[in-house]
């Protein structure tokens, strides 16, 4: 499970350094897609289904399903961090995130890790930590629908 928050720096050849507690894919690749909220995705290509899963019983006539597929499998990229934990930040996911500042939040988000533009994620956590208790009384009047 990844947790936490980390911050690192988008080097000029778009290069970022992976921090240490997320160096946890040994020998195996990472695959990196287009985030919701204008994030990059980053989880170990064992577990890139599972994330696949809430797509994948339905049926190809569906339009979200196709929509889902593009979003997600169209701009992902399969990567292999160096021997020091770097990676190559795609274009099209740069352009995506809105990689502005150089600077970037790595956000350890239960089963995958999502990296954002610093000032953006400032942006949203601000929003996140306003909406919090609304969020939780929808999820839990969800839930108790169940």
């Amino acid at each position: 499970m990844f947790l936490g928050e980390y911050r690192s720096s988008i080097t000029s050849g778009s290069r970022i350094a992976i921090p240490k507690p997320f160096r946890i894919f040994g020998d195996e690749s990472i695959i990196l897609t287009r985030g919701y909220e204008n994030c990059i995705v980053m989880v170990g290509r064992s577990n890139f289904e599972k994330l696949l899963d809430g797509v994948a019983n339905i049926p190809f006539i569906s339009t979200d399903k196709r929509q889902t597929a593009r979003f997600l499998l169209a701009g992902a990229h399969e990567v292999l961090p160096d021997s020091q934990g770097r990676v190559v930040l795609p274009v099209n996911l740069i352009e995506h995130a809105r990689l502005r500042s150089g600077e970037v939040a790595f956000l350890g988000v239960g089963e995958w890790i999502e990296i954002w533009d610093l000032s953006n994620w400032k942006e949203y956590q601000s929003q996140l930590d306003q909406q919090a208790p609304e969020i939780a009384n929808r999820l839990a009047s969800l839930k108790a629908r169940e």
